[in-house]
């Protein structure tokens, strides 16, 4: 093209008038006499028909280059576009099942030529997760698909993950097809598995499938496949991957699976459900075929030249156990570094559905609006060796988090067993056989249960060396490390550290009591609320780091976004909200009844503050927590300053929740499609018509939270039980005696302590609210008494009389 161009230019410029020429001659010589004004021109006939013959011959040579000037200048405008349409690299997917970067050692040989084939790459961790917990091949592959999260139910029912159907007509059977199509609408109304082969297919994308799952992956929405081989074996496959890129535009291919699909122990059902194992082990090595894998992904990448670009990732789980797997990319001129996606807004962590909208992406296909895929951005690069290792270290807080999770249910089924049946000794008792140096020691200790949520996190910042290795952030020996020696160390770390923070709430608590004495009791608590409000906005401003590595995070194999807070932070928020407003407020107001109005306006500001936090599209995205945090704690905050709630009171809180989520929907539908978030795609949905899937869905999993129908059913009749006790209470008729006899005297045992009872009504109010409206109920009703129940106990303790001994006098002798 540049070769055309100078050529037209150098006829061009050879083609205008020069100087000399007699066209220019006849134009500087009708200028002078134009000039001179005076003169006259006295021309002879044959001066006149020479320049009769001159003009002619201009314009002969101005006509020649117009035309040639247009002529430049569209070859010049459509050459651009010509080369838009070809500027798509040619693109080559490597999928595999079971290969984690921990599989990776440089100082083996199959380690060592995989890194060497792979090359300059930007590496990340993969979330395999799609609907169900244990991530299967077949899964994957339909992920993959879909560009949204799909689990194949069809064959779960034996125990092991379902194989992959008979494709040898070169189609999908319509059985598989419609199964998969159901299986999908459980998770989203718009999936629909084939829509990347659709996709690509609509824009004249040339596809090539290399392998079973390659096939799954690449078929259209009729279960036709694209052009269509079976995978060679190593030694062949980097020769046919190199024929597959010359005659293709996107090559997808299967390099294998660790794990056959019967040696895959999955549960039954379907959605969310608990790996048929039991509780997750470390077996993150000993995988036999683990190396073989790595061979063939090393023959695949040698089939590929430095100017294809490439993507790497491993879509299913090796055994029951859900891990972090295998992910990478690859573009011509790119340098090492660690990925980022727009989805996750993780570092180092990528989802398989970003992977269907890259490809869709750099192909130049249409890509459509339902997908929840995210862009890749290279943040970070230590180097190879650093990156591998940084991402290693990330899989394994990942696994340790997914451990210690599953223990820790055992441990706050503990702590709230004993938090319940103190608070019910220390309700009925004023006071306490101890001496105040016991006593502390002992609130020490409960007010130590409350802030486990933050000692998690530091817990899970601790280096590794501490959990088996001698150095470094990742190290062979905290991989061969046992479940329970993990579980030991990590549950003591935790514990030591929230010991840590209770001494320190002690005492800033005492620094406070100095000043306000009527705030003694509570003064602690109010320490560790704070502490809690640091914990939750450090990690939200930080972007969620420990999403995945604490112990109440969301676990790595739970959801495709990980950013904001889960329902356990959640929990702890408005817990600490409400430990704030009720243990300052309630002494206030009792001694300034004048500045009432200043406290409503302050708890608000604090409200709206964890409304924010817990709602915006840009920290945490949450749907219903907002909700009913506005409902729950604005009611609490109006029985704390003394007025009272009626039903419009309700219908305005009400119209303030909705008013609020409204506004972060706004701001979420001002990001890009790909920044936005779950709350934004909810609401697009529900105004679709594919809301209720959602609504069913969620309702589901929060039943399934209390343990089934029947748990939620009784959590539910003793909620129901409590109103109408509460109700009948408060009747005139309703003696006091009675209300002795049955042992409710909760509000006249925490009278000690300013605003401890309204601070217990709201967390119960709040949590019931936050149950019913969030997917995970149970958790919420868990979390938010594991910081509370202890924190009352606490401030119990505290304000207890000291019992003095009964001095019996002696009888008189005789």
């Amino acid at each position: 093209m540049q070769n055309l161009l100078a050529v037209c230019g150098s006829y061009l410029f050879r083609s205008l008038p020069r100087p000399q020429d007699p066209c220019c001659s006849t134009v500087l010589q009708q200028t002078a006499d134009f000039l001179g004004r005076g003169r006259t021109l006295a021309l002879s006939q044959t001066k006149d028909r020479y320049a009769r013959d001159v003009k002619k011959r201009c314009s002969r040579v101005s006509r020649r280059a117009i035309a040639l000037l247009i002529f430049t200048f569209a070859i010049a405008l459509l050459t651009p576009l010509h080369a838009q349409a070809r500027e798509h690299p040619r693109v080559l997917v490597l999928v595999s099942s079971g290969i984690s970067w921990s599989d990776v050692n440089p100082q083996e040989e199959s380690g060592k030529e995989f890194l060497e084939a792979l090359g300059p790459a930007t590496l990340a961790n993969l979330t395999r997760h799609n609907a169900a917990k244990t991530t299967c091949p077949l899964d994957g592959y339909l992920t993959l698909s879909t560009g949204m999260r799909v689990t194949a139910t069809q064959g779960r029912a034996s125990g092991h993950c379902p194989d992959i159907p008979d494709l040898s007509s070169g189609t999908v059977p319509a059985s598989s097809i419609n199964s998969w199509r159901h299986d999908a609408s459980r998770q989203n109304e718009q999936a629909l598995p084939g829509t990347l082969g659709q996709s690509l297919e609509e824009n004249g994308t040339r596809v090539r499938a290399i392998g079973e799952g390659a096939a799954i992956a690449t078929m259209d929405s009729a279960g036709k496949m694209a052009k269509y081989s079976s995978r060679a074996d190593a030694s062949r496959l980097t020769s046919q991957v190199k024929a597959a890129l010359e005659d293709s535009d996107v090559t997808v291919v299967d390099v294998g699976s660790v794990s056959s699909s019967a040696e895959i122990k999955v549960s039954p059902t379907s959605l969310n459900a608990t790996p048929a194992d039991g509780l997750p082990g470390v077996d993150r090595v000993g995988k036999p075929h683990s190396e073989q894998i790595l061979k063939t992904l090393t023959a695949a990448l040698r089939g590929a030249s430095d100017n294809d670009l490439i993507f790497g990732l491993d879509v299913a789980d090796h055994s029951a156990t859900p891990h972090l797997g295998m992910a990478f990319f690859r573009e011509p001129g790119s340098k090492t570094g660690i990925l980022r996606s727009s989805s996750t807004r993780q570092l180092g962590l990528l989802a398989t559905v970003d992977f269907t909208r890259q490809i869709l992406e750099v192909s130049g296909a249409n890509i459509p609006d339902y997908l929840v895929g995210g862009d890749f951005s290279p943040e970070r690069d230590y180097g190879l060796a650093g990156n591998l290792d940084w991402l290693r270290n990330q899989s394994l807080r990942a696994d340790q988090a997914t451990i210690v999770q599953a223990r820790f249910i055992v441990l706050t089924g503990i702590i709230l067993l004993l938090s319940a049946v103190l608070l019910g000794v220390l309700l009925r008792r004023k006071k306490l056989r101890s001496s105040p140096h016991a006593r502390k020691l002992l609130a020490g200790i409960c007010l130590s249960a409350s802030l486990l949520g933050p000692a998690s996190t530091l817990a899970a910042y601790t280096p590794t060396k501490m959990l088996g290795g001698t150095g470094g952030n990742f190290t062979a020996n905290a991989l061969k490390m046992s479940a329970p020696i993990l579980t030991a160390q990590f549950l003591l770390l935790v514990l030591f550290i929230a010991g840590v923070f209770s001494a320190l709430c002690f005492a800033g608590g005492g620094l406070i009591a100095r000043k306000w004495t009527y705030l003694r009791y509570s003064a602690p608590i109010l320490v560790a609320a704070i502490v809690v409000m640091v914990w939750i906005m450090v990690s939200l401003l930080s972007g969620s780091p420990d999403q995945i590595s604490a112990m109440f995070s969301s676990a790595a194999t739970a959801a495709t976004r990980f950013y904001g807070l889960n329902n356990n932070k959640y929990s702890f928020l408005f817990s600490a909200v409400l430990a704030l407003q009720c243990l300052i407020f309630a002494p206030l107001i009792a001694r300034f009844p004048h500045k009432g109005r200043h406290y409503f306006i302050y708890g608000f500001s604090l409200l709206g503050l964890a409304v924010v936090l817990d709602g915006f599209p840009w920290l945490g995205a949450d749907v219903g927590g907002p909700l009913a945090m506005i409902l729950g704690v604005g009611i609490t905050l109006n029985w704390v300053l003394g007025r009272k709630v009626g039903v419009g009171k309700v219908a305005v809180l009400v119209v303030a929740a909705l008013l609020s989520s409204s506004v972060f929907v706004l701001v979420d539908k001002v990001a890009s499609p790909t920044a936005r978030t779950h709350f934004g795609r909810f609401i697009s949905e529900v105004r679709g018509g594919g809301g209720g899937i959602i609504v069913a869905r969620k309702a589901q999993a929060m039943i399934n939270s209390f343990g089934g129908p029947i748990g939620f059913t009784v959590v539910m009749v003793l909620v129901v039980a409590v109103i109408v006790f509460k109700i009948v209470r408060s009747r005139p008729g309703y003696s006091s005696k009675r209300r002795s006899l049955l042992g409710i005297s909760a509000s006249h045992s925490l009278e000690p302590v300013p605003g401890a009872y309204r601070f217990a009504q709201g967390v119960i109010l709040t949590s019931l609210l936050a149950a019913l409206t969030n997917d995970s109920g149970a958790l919420i009703l868990v979390c938010s008494g594991l910081f509370t129940l202890p924190a009352i106990n606490a401030m119990l303790i505290l304000s207890a009389e000291e019992a003095k001994p009964v001095l019996v006098p002696e009888k008189n002798k005789v």
